[in-house]
């Protein structure tokens, strides 16, 4: 009876391990999930403030963009918020589609599709699409932004050259 009542016990303790994680991994997942929308938001408004908010405040901190890579929180918000955000466009909006969002422990991730529209410093429309990855390390002040990385389709490819082409 007593090898009984152990096994029963080891039984309930490890179903209650194992279900304690999935719901602890949906509230981080919820948790990375408000931090992309507030990072949308602060692509947005090109807010600084914002901004701030989401990404970690390091010298480590890396954006990998098809203009540039920045490392450091500091080339992060000059390069990319104030120089790209705020004096390229008058208007701004990043739209993500197809979002994947993972957690492991202190680390977490978000993969999607975007399509970004705005209104250039010129008053021209201009509306692109890509991917985009971001990293997540939890901090004592909650999630933020570690590693974003970027891409955009690559140009449509036309017919070769005469030069090239088969006979």
């Amino acid at each position: 009876m007593n090898l009984r009542a152990n096994t029963v016990a080891v039984v309930v303790a490890l179903l209650l391990t194992a279900c304690r994680p999935a719901s602890t991994d949906t509230q981080e997942r919820s948790a990375v999930q408000e931090v992309l929308n507030r990072y949308l938001e602060s692509v947005k408004t090109a807010d600084l403030n914002l901004a701030a908010d989401v990404w970690w405040q390091s010298p480590d901190i890396v954006a990998v963009t098809p203009f540039g890579r920045f490392q450091g929180w500091e080339r992060v918000k000059n390069d990319l918020y104030v120089n790209f955000l705020q004096k390229a466009f008058l208007e701004r909006k990043l739209e993500p589609s197809n979002v994947v969002v993972g957690v492991n422990g202190e680390a977490a991730w978000v993969v999607f599709d975007w399509t970004f529209t705005a209104r250039l410093a010129n008053g021209q429309p201009l509306t692109s699409k890509g991917w985009e990855s971001h990293v997540y390390r939890k901090t004592d002040r909650g999630w933020r932004i570690e590693h974003l990385h970027y891409s955009v389709p690559p140009p449509p490819q036309g017919p070769p050259p005469p030069e090239q082409r088969p006979d």
